[in-house]
């Protein structure tokens, strides 16, 4: 009787394994015999490998904690907002000659267009010295008081002429604006797909959801990452070919635009003070001689600029000041740098400064790339790779468009080699949640490259300053530049703070700043690359 059982038990479950074959057989054929409905065949198609976890979700709330800021409501009457030309600011316990070393401390009074105090914090104010005569610059710190009141810290770094300059980026009712629309309205910004089969086209729309339409989804194997696109009316999902940039849609009310209006945006605070005579000091001038290497603490602030070059606190930068002292640092090593259109820049300026550095024409459009170049005299390459979707560029193929971590995945290792990657300006208008999914996928490489690859250099470039469109601003900028920083601050990485770099120079802030700033930026680099 118990032998009967056990067969009967036996042949049960060899006839489920058989199900369970024949059911997985099934799947297979119908996938390749009908691809294009994948995506609304649900129950055919397996999860993202990456789902989210408890560690994960604890990480994603600390880190929002690090980017909350004071979020008001917004009033009716735009009157009410901070204004420019009302607030003021005072220069705390005056004197008529201060030391270099020394810091000093500026009260900011918020007021609004009637004139009237705040009484309440959240503007954004950028905080600044500058000599225009000297060509020299440095960033200030902002205490939000919560009253109405600011407190702005500056250090003092190079003698004589010494000029304040404090700027209203946006009231704290714009920011509560751009913080309410980052989250709700993450459609603002759209991009398109191209399908092509047989000779048949279509073109519809994409971006990281589109709740309550009928879509294409497309998961990314590696990081579990989801695109979706509109499904075409006549092609199937799997004739996607091509991506690009699609526009912005008008979700601001008539009285939200004039909270963000470019009129009361990025704008002076009348100043009533003279210039500061600052004397010199010799032991101040004697800054650290720390090595460039990875892992140094970020002071605030990170450096200064003084007739234009940048003298950094974080450590004793360099200055290459011609192409031979650049192709010399560079010389036997593989540079790839993996980003948005800043850190193009780089590789562009690389390639116009080094005559020796020759780019290989790979026949790609120019904004999204790729490009390479190599230097066959002192036998190094760059290489610059447009990070994947989200991208606001000229249409590309898909092919062409690679994760940063599948890339680090897929390099190797060899002697030589140093990473630059920067990630960030495509995210501002998604919210936070989407850059820390990515960000979480090239740590993660970056963290699986430096175990097999110890001895490479991995360098993260910081946000730029300088955004002025209609749904991004330097307010977002600084959420995801705050998010990055912590992401990577356990791992043996240099963050190249090029935030100060680009908020403090005398040339007008761009979100693609002027060449004087981006050789001071590739020196930075250098610097790390080469710190003897």
């Amino acid at each position: 009787m118990r032998r009967s059982f056990f067969w009967t038990l036996s042949a049960c479950a060899l006839w489920a394994i058989i199900g369970l074959i024949y059911r997985f057989t099934q799947i297979q054929f119908y996938i390749i015999k009908h691809p294009q409905r994948l995506s609304k065949d649900a129950s055919l198609v397996s999860t993202p490998t990456h789902q989210s976890t408890a560690p994960e979700d604890k990480e994603l709330q600390n880190l929002l904690r690090l980017t909350t800021w004071n979020i008001v409501p917004v009033p009716d009457d735009f009157q009410l907002s901070t204004s420019q030309n009302t607030s003021s600011f005072t220069l705390l316990h005056p004197r008529s000659t201060y030391t270099m070393g020394e810091t000093i401390e500026v009260l900011v009074t918020a007021k609004d267009h009637k004139g009237r105090p705040k009484t309440y914090g959240g503007d954004y104010f950028i905080v600044k010295l500058y000599s225009t005569s000297m060509k020299a610059g440095v960033t200030g710190s902002v205490q939000d008081h919560n009253d109405g009141t600011y407190t702005a810290t500056f250090l003092l770094v190079w003698p004589g002429e010494t000029k304040i300059s404090v700027k209203l980026m946006h009231s704290s009712e714009a920011i509560a604006i751009l913080h309410e629309k980052r989250d709700s309205r993450p459609d603002k910004i759209y991009f398109y797909g191209h399908y092509e089969l047989n000779g048949t086209k279509e073109m519809v729309e994409c971006n990281f959801d589109l709740p309550g339409r009928d879509v294409c989804e497309y998961y990314d194997a590696a990081s579990g990452e989801k695109w979706v696109c509109v499904r075409p009316k006549k092609l199937p999902c799997n004739s996607y070919r091509q991506h690009s940039a699609g526009g912005s849609r008008d979700i601001l009310t008539t009285m939200e635009m004039e909270f963000l209006s470019m009129s009361v945006t990025d704008q002076e605070i009348p100043i009533n003070l003279k210039p500061l005579n600052v004397l010199p000091n010799k032991n101040s001038r004697n800054r650290t001689r720390t090595v460039c290497t990875s892992g140094l603490p970020i002071p605030d602030p990170s450096g200064f600029y003084y007739q234009d070059l940048w003298e950094s606190l974080v450590c004793s930068n360099q200055h290459f000041p011609d192409a031979s002292s650049v192709a010399n640092c560079l010389a036997g090593k593989n540079v790839y740098m993996f980003g948005d259109s800043t850190l193009r820049q780089w590789w562009s300026y690389l390639v116009d400064f080094i005559p020796t550095l020759k780019e290989i024409d790979l026949h790609a459009p120019h904004h999204p790339g790729p490009h390479l170049a190599t230097d066959s005299k002192y036998n190094f390459l760059v290489q610059w790779r447009a990070h994947q979707k989200p991208l606001r560029m000229e249409t590309i193929w898909l092919r062409d468009l690679h994760y940063i971590a599948s890339e680090l995945d897929n390099l190797g290792g060899r002697k030589g080699m140093v990473i630059v990657i920067n990630c960030w300006a495509h995210f501002l208008t998604f919210p936070i949640e989407a850059y820390v999914r990515r960000l979480r996928g090239i740590r993660d490489a970056v963290k699986r490259f430096l175990e097999l690859n110890s001895e490479v250099k991995i360098l993260i470039k910081s946000a730029n300053t300088g955004y002025r469109f209609a749904h991004a601003s330097d307010w977002l900028s600084l959420q995801l530049d705050t998010v990055m920083r912590a992401m990577f601050s356990d791992l043996p990485v240099t963050i190249l703070d090029v935030w100060q770099m680009t908020s403090c120079h005398r040339a007008p802030e761009n979100l693609h700043p002027p060449k004087v700033i981006v050789k001071n930026e590739i020196d930075l680099m250098l610097s790390f690359i080469c710190p003897s």
